[in-house]
């Protein structure tokens, strides 16, 4: 049986001094951060560097983490989500994804590389953010494990120690608030 938000956070705290707990942490959520990491990647090499950091930021700042502010996976992944953006905007992503161009090759961008939609689509991820961090926990929790770790309600229900039933409520009233709140 999946093990509970609470024990993960508890675990967290003992692991600032405590080997093995930092251990059962990494061997938890390194699958979960990776998957996450690779899904936006889609590069190996690229996915093993920012996940190397993000355990190194997460080791070097498990000190500052606050049980009663955030569970700790929502903690963690957005230590990734900001070493994932970090690295996009460092020089070696540009300097790594800079090719020559073929002399048969169009360079009119697809509609989706457009900058103007590439801006427009930044600027509704970032209001999705914020619209995500007026939610409770519960039902940012929800949203999270529905959509990046892709759990079923059932999984969702195991790990919160909340019915399915339940799960899929609070879904539904976490998307409406979203709704509500990106209108």
């Amino acid at each position: 049986m999946e093990k509970s938000i609470s024990y993960w956070n508890n675990l967290a705290v003992e692991a600032i001094h405590d080997e093995e707990s930092f251990t059962e942490l990494y061997e938890h959520f390194f699958p979960r951060v990776y998957k996450f990491i690779y899904a936006k990647t889609s590069d190996a090499e690229i996915s093993d560097e920012i996940i190397s950091r993000t355990f190194m930021k997460m080791f070097e700042n498990l000190k500052n983490y606050n049980p009663n502010r955030a569970a700790f996976s929502t903690w963690f992944f957005q230590i990734a989500l900001n070493e994932l953006k970090m690295y996009w905007r460092s020089k070696s992503y540009r300097g790594e994804h800079e090719e020559s161009w073929d002399e048969e090759f169009n360079p009119a961008a697809p509609d989706y590389e457009e900058p103007e939609k590439k801006i427009l689509q930044a600027e509704m991820q970032e209001k999705i953010r914020e619209a995500l961090e007026k939610l409770p926990e519960r039902e940012r929790k929800i949203i999270e494990m529905t959509y990046w770790l892709n759990y079923p309600p059932r999984k969702i229900a195991e790990v919160l120690d909340l019915k399915p039933n339940t799960v899929s409520v609070i879904l539904k009233r976490a998307k409406n608030s979203l709704k509500n709140l990106l209108s």
